[in-house]
């Protein structure tokens, strides 16, 4: 035991809370001899130190939520996030949505160390991958949502969410060739058009209505992409559909802009500039699923340079020749991992995705809120049955009539009095 040191009752102990035990002890323990007093003095000490011991070991196995933030390692071919917490961690860590994929969750129950890693391959996991061709972003951004959980089976309030992203910036690749003449000097005038920023979303009642968050089957919508430059034509292809977990992904625009089923999405109508094209769209869903997500491919093109000809927008037909001529223009160029390669005029974009309720769940929905809008005013009339309501300004209204009619009648009684004689004086 460490620093004890002797005073004039007997030990004295470095840490000043022992000492004040011990000098409680020893006025209770008067009488007693120096031997025994030094002996219930130290089984003190040894039952204070034993206390203390079982309450750090509490705290240690307590879910903290002392969790710093952490550090993402975009790598070549994967992601790296670090966790480093007060205390060893002894959770897990998953993919949201993807708990059920052994490759997608790390547990940590027999961690001793205060520093945690978890990896995630680029492209699993439902990895989200976008390609940006913006003025000040030009590259491939893998972006993914990661739950530290403290419980190995339970979510708690002191878990965390985080959104990792990593983008890849493409380098500016420049190709010179030497040409030595000589000639009048030249001064060269460089002028960069400005890459379109593009947008996907589905909306309600028209192209510029509001934006659908939750839908039911069968209902109406718009699918809407738009491109914000005129300098600049777009062809929309490549187009899928899943759960929103990267499950069930299904294609619904092939990679040379024609609809795949036109009972899902009809064929894409462009407007004049090609820089907006829309589908009317019958909501629907993937069986047992309560949320879809699309996402598509759009393809620029300079409109001035002649690049759009014969590209945007597509001769989508059942004739098999166009097909085969529309692939030869703008052909779809996957890799052996089923991913496309990079098209510096090719972006990705995606909607927001959706909630929709089945058939009977909307009819439900709908019955509810009529029964729940007959019951209020059954209520109502229940409670008012004798009442009558009007309007303000009816109310205005018979207030003047009533006034004037008393007026009349006022006025009728003083002249009918008056031919009476009412104001002659009587005589005696």
């Amino acid at each position: 035991m460490k620093a004890q040191t002797r005073s004039r009752y007997g030990v004295r102990y470095s840490n000043p809370s022992l000492n004040v035990l011990y000098r409680h002890q020893n006025k209770i323990l008067v009488g007693h001899n120096r031997s025994r007093r030094l002996d219930l003095a130290t089984n003190l000490v040894k039952s204070h130190f034993q206390t203390a011991s079982l309450w750090r070991l509490v705290v240690l196995r307590r879910p903290t939520s002392h969790l710093c933030e952490p550090v993402v390692d975009c790598m070549m071919d994967r992601v790296k996030i670090t966790f480093k917490t007060e205390r060893p961690f002894t959770g897990r860590i998953f993919v949201k949505g993807m708990v059920d994929k052994d490759q997608c969750v790390d547990s940590y129950q027999t961690n001793s160390k205060t520093s945690v890693q978890f990896e995630m391959v680029n492209g699993q996991c439902n990895m989200r991958r976008s390609r940006k061709v913006g003025p000040e972003q030009r590259g491939v951004e893998q972006s993914i949502t990661v739950i530290v959980s403290f419980h190995n089976i339970f979510i708690t309030k002191v878990d965390r969410a985080y959104r990792c992203t990593c983008f890849y910036m493409e380098a500016d690749r420049v190709v010179t060739n030497r040409f030595d003449v000589s000639m009048l000097p030249t001064t060269d005038l460089v002028d960069t058009a400005r890459m379109p920023t593009c947008s996907y979303s589905v909306r309600k009642d028209s192209i510029d209505g509001p934006l659908v968050k939750y839908a039911r089957v069968g209902e109406p919508v718009f699918h809407v992409w738009k491109c914000d430059s005129d300098m600049f034509g777009m062809l929309v292809h490549s187009c899928f559909v899943d759960d929103g977990n990267g499950e069930d992904r299904q294609e619904i625009i092939n990679a040379n802009g024609c609809s795949v089923e036109n009972v899902l999405v009809p064929d894409l109508i462009y407007n004049h500039e090609n820089n907006v094209a829309y589908s009317e769209v019958n909501v629907f869903k993937i069986a047992d699923k309560a949320t879809t997500y699309f996402q598509c491919a759009v393809s620029t093109c300079m409109i001035s340079e002649g690049m759009c000809a014969g590209k945007t927008p597509p001769r989508c037909g059942s004739l098999p020749d166009v097909r085969l001529k529309r692939h030869a223009t703008i052909p779809a160029i996957v890799e052996s991992n089923g991913t496309r390669k990079d098209d510096p005029f090719t972006m990705d974009i995606s909607a927001d995705k959706i909630f929709v309720l089945d058939l009977d769940e909307a009819d439900e929905k709908r019955n509810l809120q009529k029964a729940r809008e007959a019951a209020e005013l059954e209520a109502v009339l229940l409670q008012a049955p004798q009442k009558v309501c009007f309007s303000q300004q009816t109310v205005s209204l018979l207030t003047v009539l009533m006034a004037f009619s008393t007026c009349v009648v006022a006025a009728s009684a003083l002249g009918f009095w008056w031919r009476r004689g009412g104001w002659a004086p009587k005589t005696i």
